[in-house]
């Protein structure tokens, strides 16, 4: 990939600025066109590269740049995952198009000033989503070049600023956010968001690196807020529900797995800034892991245990070796690695966290970043596009703003509330994303009553130890054991497409295609193919069971699903060879 030849067509782009804005703005002056034109977002989207690719002065060379990032990008893994109804994307100036011409139906379509206006923030998104794309190829060279790489990346958005009107807001200002950003759609093929970790830590400079793992523990855990206010107001249940707090740890192994990814280096830094008495790096810092275990901060305060096995997944982590033995996979074992490395850390540093976590409760009347909504962190620069589509659009906040809170800046509630406040959105709608000052109040909570659980010793799970998963050969003698007096686990969290094994009661029935797909995201414990279909033990049994302080059995595993089950949860399983004669 061209890297340079992709950072010299951006600077060819932003010299001719203004005569493309003037191409777009053509573009943009389609009110007598057919409703089906402006709905076309293929037809939209070749309509606005044309506006670039057709310049004067382009050359044949820069010309087949065109589309190269992107097919790059999903050559290396990030494909978006087809989402009915939903942009499952980087953002995408074609669509804003739709949502701008949408919104001008609803309302009136505006003059050429206001058109023009739009087309300059068009403009800024093409650039910055080239720069998201160009930050996933900082090590196409290898990863000595990747920091003067991403150095280049940072120039070009510096100069993107430096030439946009002062009408249009500033996006984003730090490029190593891009590479979180470039990440953030929902993919099929989990591997390639832990190469490029593996990458980040291996070649980038610790300050490139914090930076980088701090976007990403507030952006992944916003995600997850997010998900849960959602099904919180949707079944109108409170944050402890036990069916919330099961769908959210069920359904979230990759991002579970990223946020240790991103926690550790963090709390290594916190931890040194804490010895060093470096009040404002620790009070950053403290912000940042704050937010990471925001979601669940039970879980990666108290039950790291079950933490662990929760962010497994099976078919990245584990593989058997050339000699069939069940063995990690380099990824695997660096994932351990930090697991480890996780769990000693949030240990020492509890006490200072304990400390630092009252500068971040929510102040009345004010923004806290644990009450902000959205899908993906690409769904927050789409609401301030659209803002530009009114005159009053705030200008001085972007993406990093977003997840800073902590004082009295009403401006920013205001910023943050205003989002959905356009002409075409229904106050019904538009209620439903009113910033939840009491869900963030309930989040800062969570957060300190874990951390308070944590620093007195583990008060808060007095009585409740962790089960433990008791494997047996299916020719034990259970009567020389005391594991005859354990439950079998319920056939319940065992899912088949084996029908003998549904028809024995053994497992629930389960079609192999929501099985396999349940395997490929992280939802299995263990997964393995019989002669008559696929059999899975679902997640659900760490909190429902193990987690409840339950031990159960299960009897007659193949040796490769107990190999399997070893190195997925070590410390919850108890191998035939541990069982405690009677």
């Amino acid at each position: 990939m061209p890297f340079q030849a992709h950072i010299e067509l951006l600077q060819f782009f932003l010299a001719h600025r203004d005569e493309i804005v003037e191409s777009i703005q053509d573009v943009l002056n389609a009110q007598r066109k057919p409703i089906e034109y402006l709905q076309d977002g293929s037809l939209l989207s070749r309509h606005f590269e044309d506006c670039f690719f057709t310049l004067t002065g382009i050359t044949h060379s820069q010309s087949r740049l065109r589309g190269q990032l992107e097919e790059a990008h999903w050559a290396s893994g990030f494909r978006p995952r087809e989402l009915p109804g939903l942009h499952n994307g980087l953002i995408d100036p074609a669509e804003m198009m739709v949502r701008g011409f949408h919104l001008w139906r609803q309302t009136r379509w505006p003059g050429r000033n206001g058109r023009v206006r739009y087309a300059h923030t068009l403009f800024n998104l093409y650039v910055i989503r080239g720069l998201a794309l160009l930050s996933m190829r900082l090590w196409d060279a290898g990863s000595s070049s990747a920091g003067d790489r991403l150095s280049h990346v940072q120039g070009v958005l510096d100069q993107l600023w430096t030439t946009t009107p002062a009408d249009q807001p500033v996006f984003v200002r730090d490029a190593r956010w891009l590479i979180q950003m470039a990440q953030s759609p929902a993919t099929d093929e989990l591997g390639a968001y832990f190469e490029a970790a593996e990458k980040i830590a291996e070649t980038l400079s610790e300050e490139d690196r914090i930076a980088i793992h701090k976007a990403g523990a507030r952006m992944a855990a916003g995600h997850l807020r997010s998900q849960i206010h959602y099904y919180s107001t949707k079944k109108a249940v409170p944050l402890d529900d036990e069916s919330l707090v099961l769908s959210t740890r069920n359904t979230n192994a990759l991002d579970f797995a990223l946020l240790i990814q991103d926690l550790v280096p963090l709390l290594a830094a916190y931890e040194h800034a804490w010895h060093s008495e470096d009040g404002q790096t620790r009070l950053e810092l403290a912000g940042a892991i704050c937010q990471g275990i925001s979601p669940d901060p039970e879980l990666f305060l108290n039950r790291v245990e079950l933490l662990g096995a929760y962010s497994m997944i099976e078919h990245l982590f584990i593989t058997t070796d050339r000699d069939g033995h069940v063995v990690y996979t380099p990824m695997g074992r660096r994932h351990v690695q930090l697991l480890q490395e996780y769990e000693a850390r949030i240990g020492r540093v509890s006490k200072p966290l304990y400390d630092d976590c009252p500068h971040f409760r929510p102040v009345a009347g004010a923004y806290s970043p644990y009450g902000v909504l959205y899908g993906f962190s690409s769904d927050l620069m789409e609401h301030m596009a659209l803002k530009t589509l009114q005159p009053d659009a705030v200008t001085h906040f972007g993406l990093e703003d977003v997840f800073v809170g902590g004082d009295a800046n009403t401006d920013k509630l205001a910023w943050v509330s205003g989002w959905r406040k356009l002409p075409h959105i229904t106050r019904e709608v538009e209620k439903l994303f009113d910033y939840p000052r009491q869900f963030a109040e309930d989040i800062f909570d969570r957060i300190e009553h874990a951390l308070r659980g944590r620093v007195s010793g583990g008060e808060a799970n007095a009585g409740v130890q962790t089960g433990r998963l008791f494997i047996l050969p299916g020719d034990h003698l259970q009567a020389d054991s005391k594991a005859s007096l354990i439950p079998d686990l319920p056939a319940r969290y065992i899912g088949s497409s084996d029908m003998q094994m549904v028809a024995a009661h053994k497992a629930d029935s389960l079609d192999e295609p929501h099985l396999l797909s349940d395997r490929r995201e992280g939802k299995c414990l263990v997964s393995y193919k019989t002669p008559g279909g696929w059999v899975a033990i679902t997640k659900a049994i760490l909190t429902e069971v193990l987690g409840a302080g339950r031990d159960v059995k299960i009897v007659g595993l193949p040796p490769a699903a107990i190999g399997v089950l070893k190195l997925m949860c070590p410390s919850l399983v108890v191998l035939p060879e541990n069982v405690p004669p009677s």
